[in-house]
């Protein structure tokens, strides 16, 4: 009788373990929601730089299940990138987020840049409108870079043009700064100077410092009428195919320096048309045929 009492205690014990680990089985085996998202969502042309993926951080964060955020350093060490380059590295940091969300247990994500309002993705919208915002911005920056270095460069290119000419000797007769108050209390000094010189035996009259400086005017040239005093005796270089036209700077000397901090930005201009048009192409790449981009990378 007491092996029977065992035997069945025994068999109980069996069936209450076995029915507490059900649940434990059923949770295990819990389904995992297909997450349908891919590179082509994002507005992004060539996935060659970390920028473009921090888009794909942007997005994950933006659905996370997780308290806190998390960066881009997380899903390259998830997903053993180091550097992002090409389409295949993109496609790896989007795999690890993606199963970071499925691994915190999201059911519910939004498609990348989804309009609350509307209930749409915006990815092309996006893209479309970027391209147009980058597009004006790139136009403007040139035309004003364009149009000031056609009113202050070509005096520095003359200035360099005066770097041959012919020193002769000369004197200052007078000199002085004009000065003149704005609006909001700035006080700006335009630099004037008379000279004389002998060349050939001739006397002439001179008033151009150089011809980026001449009738020059800033903020900080208060005292500039100090370097040519009246009196002083100086080198004037000449022109040698036309004695009337004269300098008292030649050369890269004689190059204003203002003139050189407008110089760079024609530069940049340049940069930024290269830039868009290369964001433009690879846009349109992408929308046309999406999988092009990936067969390159391959």
């Amino acid at each position: 009788m007491s092996d029977n009492f065992w035997d069945v205690n025994l068999a109980k014990q069996d069936e209450q373990a076995e029915e507490l680990e059900i649940p434990k089985e059923k949770e295990e085996s819990k389904p995992i929601v297909h997450i349908d998202v891919s590179l082509s969502d994002f507005p992004v042309g060539n996935w060659n730089s970390d920028n473009d993926a921090m888009h794909i951080v942007q997005w994950y964060n933006d659905n996370r299940m997780a308290v806190d955020e998390k960066d881009l350093d997380f899903f390259k060490a998830k997903s053993g990138v180091k550097y992002l380059s090409n389409y295949s590295d993109a496609q790896q940091i989007l795999d690890s987020a993606i199963e970071t969300l499925q691994e915190e247990g999201c059911t519910v994500w939004r498609p990348p840049y989804y309009d609350e309002d509307e209930g749409i993705p915006l990815t092309g919208v996006t893209t479309f409108s970027g391209l147009v915002g980058g597009w004006t911005f790139a136009g403007i920056w040139c035309a004003v870079s364009f149009i000031a270095l056609f009113f202050i460069g070509g005096p520095a290119i003359a200035d360099l043009g005066t770097s041959d000419w012919t020193p002769t000797d000369g004197v200052i007769i007078d000199s002085g700064v004009d000065s003149s108050t704005d609006s909001e209390g700035g006080t700006t000094y335009c630099l004037w100077v008379d000279y004389q010189y002998t060349y050939n035996d001739r006397t002439y009259g001179g008033d151009v410092v150089s011809y980026s400086k001449d009738n020059s005017c800033s903020s900080w040239a208060g005292e500039a009428d100090e370097k040519y005093p009246p009196g002083e005796e100086v080198t004037v270089y000449v022109n040698p195919n036309n004695p009337y036209e004269a300098v008292l700077e030649n050369g890269l000397s004689g190059v204003d320096f203002f003139v050189c901090c407008v110089l760079p930005f024609p530069l940049v201009g340049i940069f930024l048309v290269f830039g868009m048009l290369k964001s433009t192409f690879a846009t349109i790449v992408s929308a046309v045929r999406p999988d092009s981009i990936q067969d390159d990378a391959v």
